[in-house]
């Protein structure tokens, strides 16, 4: 059976030895700039060069993220970043930029490309278009089934990479603009503030369906119990998430995981299954998580991932409440699991003194009654838990401080009135040399022993190696010195880490192909301006037919068909949904089922250059932040859309762009702030809980009183939308108009015909 990948993550340097010493096959982890975990402790050029160094040295991978959408005025420093980063010797990066990935693919051909979770790839179409970029390696939405992964998979000789442990999104990445709209942080920058861990309220008809819930907030993933389907789906690398983790946290699952999936492969063979796989998931519940879900990836659905009450570590029930001493300001107990001196309870407190019949103990077991002092008054029966388990974390800490080291051979040859020499040979047949300049001498009293030497040779100390093997070659009746002997021992390690390191460097070989071009600030102004307008009804529809509209973008496929056939002399357009997973693909197929080929806005990387679309158009949730993904998509015949945040938020422009007539810009619309699988309104088996779909009659308010919407897209998945719209003045087009821009958009949603013409009259 072929031997699966475990990948962990690594934010500091000690998460990294944490991931290696608990049985990674590879650390992704980022460095300074342009990954998209940008609060991470992450790791300096410097630390890198020492990071590569010593996780090749153990045998293990380093992938580095790379994966935010990048600025015109970043694309020199992004390419001499991934530049520094081949030469000093990673194994992959971690890449979301569709034109970057395009340059850097052209520029370094044989640097490996992992395309991240950003890129929302969820169908076999999205894997194949990623294929023909030369990606090697494609990291599927968390959203997917092992059932759907399973049939890409079958289909395709790219390596396939899943989560499998860690923290959850309720939105697709790479789809979600909450956080950039809502506060200009970019989530795909990095910076996502986690709009959705907050709590909001949840109206429908107007009446409260819920006060203050953390409506958004997932659980964490787990699928320790799921490995078989996982395995079996074919699978090649499993992803733990957790960059921003504490190192005790990147233990503990790593090796969780590693026993876990060495034990399943073996079991298949020996069919004896060693380990008890109930115990290792409550194992893991002593380290960081919201509760646990399977995931979509072990089919999971509805409220089954999500945790409304709590978005914070709850930890595990270790005590009910049996009353309060307010006297002596105690808590009494009773025990539901074992507690003991430095445990963190959910009351805020460290457990102090624990007393037991009378007595101060260290630690109490399950079943007894103690009582702890608290400060803090609970209610007779109130559940405590603990959220740090002293003994587990120390008993961690302990494996984490033994280092691994690897085996090297060593060779010794010491003549009298030779130079002595001593070689160390790694696993990989590198020889390092060392020579020490001074004749040995005869000993002319005690002579040296060979025990001597040998012992003081493999006194590796706090290196990575130990001695597996010493050959010596020496004569009788030697004498060296015993600072001699660790002198040469030093310096031949110092030469053997230098061979090492410099055996993870590449030449530079690298194709300049950016081709800038220079700043077009001499564009000239476009006198024939065109308007495109997206619409969700008829009625709004109509309210177009006294404009002079170029393009009409309209919001589901019915509608669609009904305006395209009665109305062939206007320029239709279909607006397909922003995501489609595997499993989706049918409904999207009966849509071409007739061999009609039609126009589309849309946002699906494994349908672009589609022979069933007859020209499209690529809309904004694809996220092209600069000139190169725009001339990417250009040179394919398709036209782009700058995303809103460039506009709204983040701001920069398309200092390079070529075709800049194929550019269109929203100056009106309501930004998809989240695309996500999970409704409100759907239970524990991912059914809703009403006859006929009532979203469009919800409200999501949080504390600030912001109001949303949210929308049912295909096979009842929800966007999440502002009540407001985002717009661009007068004074903004005309800087798009200055630049050469010539096409721009208007998005509605709920607006009524008369708001439509207003809104219509305003602009054009």
């Amino acid at each position: 059976m072929k031997k699966i990948e475990l990948l962990a993550p690594a934010g500091n340097e000690e998460s990294l030895k944490a991931a290696i010493n608990a049985g990674a096959d590879a650390i992704y982890m980022g460095g300074s700039r342009f990954g998209a975990r940008a609060f991470a402790g992450n790791f300096t050029d410097e630390e890198l060069i020492l990071a590569i160094n010593y996780a090749h040295l153990m045998d293990v991978k380093i992938y580095i993220t790379a994966n935010t959408i990048i600025k015109d005025d970043e694309i020199n420093d992004f390419v001499n970043y991934i530049d520094f980063l081949y030469q000093i010797g990673v194994d992959a990066v971690i890449m979301q930029d569709l034109g970057m990935i395009d340059t850097i693919k052209k520029r370094i051909p044989d640097l490996e490309i992992h395309a991240s979770t950003q890129m929302t790839p969820n169908t076999l179409e999205d894997v194949v278009f990623l294929q023909n970029m030369g990606i090697s390696r494609v990291v599927l939405s968390r959203e997917l089934t092992y059932q759907e992964i399973a049939k890409i998979k079958k289909s395709t000789s790219l390596e396939i990479e899943a989560f499998i442990h860690g923290a959850l999104c309720v939105s697709y990445s790479g789809k979600c603009l909450f956080s950039s709209m809502n506060g200009s942080r970019s989530g795909n920058r990095g910076m996502c503030a986690q709009p959705c861990r907050e709590q909001y309220k949840i109206t429908l008809h107007n009446n409260t369906l819920s006060d203050h819930d953390y409506l958004f907030s997932t659980k964490d993933l787990n699928t320790i119990e799921n490995l078989g389907e996982l395995i079996d789906s074919g699978v090649d690398s499993f992803k733990i998430e957790g960059r921003m983790k504490r190192s005790e946290y990147v233990f503990a699952v790593t090796s969780l995981y590693r026993q876990a999936i060495d034990n399943k492969l073996k079991s298949r063979e020996s069919r004896i299954d060693s380990i008890d796989i109930k115990t290792m998931s409550t194992e893991l519940k002593k380290v960081f998580n919201r509760d646990f879900t399977k995931g979509y990836i072990g089919n999971d659905k509805g409220s089954k991932i999500m945790n409304h009450k709590f978005q914070k570590y709850l930890g595990n029930p270790v005590a009910k409440v049996i009353d309060y001493d307010k006297k002596n300001k105690r808590l009494n107990l009773d025990l539901l699991d074992d507690l003991h001196k430095g445990d963190g309870l959910n009351t805020g407190e460290f457990v102090g003194r624990i007393i037991k019949d009378g007595k101060i103990v260290d630690y109490a077991k399950k079943g007894e009654v103690v009582s702890l002092d608290s400060i803090k008054k609970f209610e007779s029966d109130f559940i405590v838990y603990k959220t740090f388990d002293k003994m587990f974390m120390d008993n961690i800490n302990n494996q984490i401080l033994m280092d691994k080291k690897v085996p090297i051979k060593a060779e010794v040859e010491m003549k009298i009135n030779e130079y002595p020499i001593l070689k160390l040979i790694d696993k990989n047949g590198n020889i390092a040399k060392f020579i020490y300049k001074e004749f040995t001498q005869e000993a002319t009293n005690k002579p040296t022993t060979r025990e001597t030497i040998i012992t003081q040779l493999e006194k590796m100390g706090d290196t990575s190696y130990y001695i597996k093997d010493i050959t010596l070659s020496i004569d009788d009746n030697i004498f060296i010195p015993l600072k001699t002997l660790n002198l040469i021992r030093r310096e031949a390690i110092l030469i053997l880490n230098q061979i090492q390191a410099d055996s993870n460097k590449r030449e530079v070989d690298l194709i300049d192909s950016l081709n800038l071009r220079t700043k077009r600030h001499e564009r000239t102004l476009k006198k024939d301006i065109k308007w495109s307008v997206l619409v969700h009804n008829l009625e709004q529809f109509k309210a177009l037919m006294p404009f002079d509209i170029d393009r009409i973008y309209v919001h589901g496929f019915k509608l669609y068909s009904l305006l395209a056939k009665e109305y062939p002399d206007k320029n239709i357009y279909y607006v397909f949904p922003p995501v489609i997973k595997e499993d989706d693909k049918q409904t999207i197929d009966n849509i071409f089922k007739n061999g009609n080929r039609i126009k589309a806005l849309h946002s699906l990387i494994g349908y672009v250059g589609s022979p069933m679309i007859e020209n499209g158009i690529l809309d904004y949730p694809l996220n092209l932040l600069n000139s190169l993904s725009h001339n990417y998509m250009h040179a394919k015949e398709l036209e782009t859309t700058v995303t809103p945040e460039m506009i709204f938020s983040l701001g920069g422009d398309l200092d390079y762009i070529e075709n800049i007539e194929k550019v269109e810009v929203p100056v009106y619309l309501y930004p998809k702030l989240m695309v996500s699988e999970y409704c409100p309104y759907k239970g524990e088996n991912g059914k809703c809980k009403f006859d006929k779909c009532q979203l469009e009659y919800t409200q999501i308010i949080n504390k600030n009183n912001d109001e949303f919407i949210l929308q049912r897209s295909i096979n009842c998945k929800t966007i999440l939308y502002p009540t407001k719209p985002k717009q661009v003045n007068q004074k903004g087009i005309n800087n798009f108009l200055d630049k050469g821009y010539c096409r721009f958009r208007i998005e509605f949603l709920k607006e009524s015909n008369s708001d439509v013409i207003n809104i219509l009259n305003s602009y054009l």
